[in-house]
């Protein structure tokens, strides 16, 4: 997910949270409530990708570790 997708997705949530505030409580909140919302959110999604993303990271670098020690004994085998 991009920085653009990640925030597209954060200003969705929050208009779907502020449509249910308006709803429930009228207009209550400011701008500046939303725009910290979806800062807020926003980093949560950064932090669940990031969550994910590192072991799947972990698992190529072992996994590159792995070829270059085959590498290095296959050339070791030729000389």
């Amino acid at each position: 997910m991009t920085r653009q997708q990640a925030q597209a997705h954060a200003r969705h949530v929050v208009d779907s949270f502020r449509a249910l505030v308006d709803k429930q409580a009228g207009n209550c909140l400011n701008e500046e409530h939303y725009e910290e919302l979806a800062l807020l959110v926003e980093g949560a999604i950064d932090l669940a990708l990031l969550e994910k993303l590192e072991p799947l990271a972990d698992r190529i670098e072992a996994l590159a570790t792995e070829v270059r020690r085959e590498a290095e004994r296959v050339n070791r085998s030729e000389g």
